[in-house]
C-alpha cells in the first residue's frame, strides 16, 4: 500500500482555514445578539416616546393645572416610573410628561386648548341687549348663530343697503344675556401673569443684543427679557421659553423675530410687516400694523385691570386695533367687564384683516374686515362717515365653515382639550 504523506504547511493552512471560520462565526452570532439586543432597545424607546405622548392625551380631559408634579406609580416590570405636570402658557394650557424606563429617559411638551368638531361650532354668538343686529353692505355670516330675541334686520348706513341674499346663512338661536365663559382658571392665571413678581435669580434674564439669536427649552426654567421702561424689539431672534415684559410699552419690529414667547406689557405695539408666532397679553392696548402675519397659534389678549393707573393720554381709549391686509392665525381677546367708552370699539379689525381662529370680545366689536372661525361679542359698533352706529355689522365677514376640521384653540370652559402643538 503507497502512503500518502501531507506538507506541514497544508496542515497549517486547515488550522488557519478553521480559525477564519470560528472568527467569523464568533463575529457572526455577536452581531446578531446585538442585532437583537438593538431591536429590543428601540423598541422600549419606542414604547417610552409613545408612552409620554398617551400619558399627555390621557390628561387633557377635565384640564386642571396643579402646581405640584404628579408622580407616576412605578411599574415594577418595566423598571418604569413617570411624572407629569400641567400649566400655562399665556392662554394657551402646558402639559409636561416624563417617562423613564430602565434608564432612558424621555419628556414630551404640548401647548393644548379647547376643540370643537365643526357641527358644534358657533359662528357668531352676539349678547341679549334687547337690540337686534344689523346688517349693512357685503356683510355675511354664516355658520351656527346666536342672536338677540330681536333677531337680525338689514340697515342701512349713508346709502349703502344690504346686499346679501339672506342675512343668515345657517340655523338662528337665541342668545342669553351673558357670553359663555372662558375657562375660570384661565383668566386668573392670565391675571397671575400680569401681576407676577419679577424672579431674583439673575441667570433667568436674558441681556438682549442685537443681531443675536436666544433660545430656550421648554424643558427648562423660562427666561426672561425686562425692562422697567418701553422695551423695542428689534433685529433679534427669541425663540422658546421665554417671557419678554415691560412695565410701560413692548414694540416688536419687522427686523425681529418671535417664536412661541409670551409678551406681557401694558401697551404692546406690533409694528407693520411683523411676522412670527407669539401671544400677546396687555392691560391698556394692542396695536398690530399692516402686513403682519402672526402665524399659528398666536394670541393677542387684552386683560383690562380697571385699577391700572393710566399711562397714556387722557383720551387714551383700551382696544385691539388690527390694521388692514394683516393676519392672525389663533386667538383674539377682550376681557373687561364694564367699559366707560359706550361708542367706541373694544376690537377693531380694518378692512382686509383677516383672524383664522376664535374671537372674544366682552364689550363692543367693529369688524371690517374677516372671520375664519367663531365670534362671540357683547355688542356690534361700527363707525363711518363720521356717525355712529350702534349693533351694525358693516362689510364684515364671519364664515365659520372655512375654520378646518382639525382647529384647536377655543379657551371655552368646558370645552374637550387637544393638543395644539408639540413643544421642544
Amino acid at each position: 500500500m503507497k502512503i500518502l504523506k501531507v506538507k506541514a504547511g497544508a496542515l497549517q493552512f486547515a488550522i488557519m482555514i478553521s480559525a477564519i471560520i470560528a472568527v467569523l462565526l464568533s463575529v457572526f452570532i455577536v452581531f446578531i445578539h446585538s442585532h437583537s439586543m438593538f431591536e429590543k432597545k428601540s423598541d422600549v424607546l419606542i414604547e417610552t416616546i409613545q408612552q409620554t405622548e398617551d400619558m399627555i392625551i390621557a390628561n387633557l380631559d377635565n384640564f386642571l393645572v396643579q402646581k405640584d408634579t404628579i408622580i407616576g406609580m412605578p411599574a415594577e416590570e418595566k423598571n418604569q416610573t413617570s411624572k407629569l405636570h400641567r400649566s400655562y402658557w399665556g392662554v394657551f394650557g402646558k402639559v409636561y410628561s416624563q417617562v423613564a424606563t430602565n434608564g432612558k429617559t424621555v419628556e414630551k411638551i404640548a401647548l393644548v386648548s379647547g376643540a370643537q368638531s365643526g357641527l358644534y361650532r358657533t359662528a357668531l354668538y352676539l349678547k341679549e341687549t334687547n337690540s337686534p343686529l344689523i346688517v349693512v353692505g357685503n356683510a355675511k355670516i354664516q355658520g351656527k348663530t346666536y342672536l338677540p330675541k330681536r333677531g337680525i334686520k338689514a340697515g342701512t348706513i349713508a346709502g349703502n343697503s344690504y346686499y346679501g341674499t339672506q342675512l343668515v346663512h345657517g340655523t338662528v338661536l337665541k342668545s342669553s344675556e351673558t357670553l359663555p365663559k372662558l375657562s375660570s382658571q384661565l383668566i386668573n392665571s392670565i391675571t397671575t401673569l400680569q401681576k407676577l413678581p419679577l424672579s431674583p435669580d439673575n441667570e433667568q434674564y436674558i441681556d438682549v443684543q442685537p443681531g443675536k439669536t436666544y433660545t430656550n427649552s421648554f424643558t427648562q426654567p423660562v427666561k426672561t427679557v425686562f425692562s422697567n421702561d418701553a422695551l423695542d424689539i428689534s433685529n433679534v431672534k427669541l425663540v422658546g421659553h421665554i417671557l419678554v415684559r415691560s412695565n410701560t410699552k413692548i414694540t416688536v419690529a419687522a427686523s425681529s423675530m418671535l417664536t412661541d414667547v409670551v409678551l406681557i406689557a401694558p401697551e404692546i405695539e406690533i409694528e407693520s410687516n411683523v411676522k412670527g408666532t407669539f401671544q400677546a397679553i396687555a392691560s391698556e392696548q394692542i396695536t398690530v400694523g399692516k402686513d403682519c402675519e402672526l402665524r399659528y397659534p398666536s394670541a393677542l389678549v387684552m386683560n383690562v385691570n380697571d385699577d391700572h393707573d393710566i399711562t397714556l393720554h387722557q383720551e387714551f381709549k383700551k382696544h385691539i386695533f388690527i390694521d388692514q391686509n394683516t393676519s392672525v392665525k389663533g386667538i383674539v381677546c377682550y376681557l373687561q367687564n364694564e367699559t366707560e367708552h359706550r361708542f367706541e370699539p373694544q376690537i377693531m379689525l380694518k378692512e382686509h384683516t383677516q383672524l383664522t381662529g376664535f374671537l372674544y370680545c366682552e364689550q363692543q366689536l367693529e369688524l371690517l374686515g374677516d372671520v375664519y372661525g367663531s365670534v362671540y361679542t357683547g355688542r356690534f359698533i361700527t363707525k363711518q362717515f363720521g356717525s355712529i352706529y350702534q349693533n351694525h355689522m358693516y362689510n364684515g365677514h364671519i364664515l365659520c365653515d372655512q375654520l378646518e376640521e382639525e382647529y384647536v384653540g377655543f379657551p371655552l370652559g368646558n370645552v374637550a382639550q387637544k393638543v395644539m402643538k408639540w413643544l421642544y
